[in-house]
């Protein structure tokens, strides 16, 4: 289990309860070491988390050799730039330069099922 995974799950704790059992599962707590934890505990962990994600963890595997086979997946199964131009406002002029960027990214961000914007 990961930090990503603890910080996904924690957006969706109700209760001490719940949040005890998500320290025992992700942070290797026993009951008794989680008994002290509640929920508010535990969306304190999620934002230590976060942080250490965003600022640490992500800026890494951008950098890694692992991220263009991911990159690559994912715009593979993206159109191609002309077809994803209908997916930016008409009135918008995408600079030449970041043209590759942003269609790429809209064609990625449309196979979501949820707004990142």
């Amino acid at each position: 289990h990961t930090q990503l995974d603890f910080w996904v799950e924690s957006k969706q704790v109700n209760g001490d309860d719940a949040a005890r059992e998500l320290c025992t599962k992700y942070l290797g707590m026993t009951a008794s070491d989680a008994a002290s934890f509640d929920a508010k505990s535990v969306e304190m962990k999620a934002k230590e988390f976060y942080q250490v994600l965003a600022n640490d963890s992500f800026p890494k595997f951008i950098k890694s050799k692992m991220c263009d086979p991911v990159v690559e997946n994912m715009l593979g199964s993206a159109d191609s730039a002309e077809s994803n131009k209908k997916l930016i406002w008409d009135k918008y002029k995408v600079p030449a330069d970041m043209e590759g960027f942003v269609y790429s990214f809209v064609a990625v961000a449309e196979t979501f099922p949820a707004c990142i914007v």
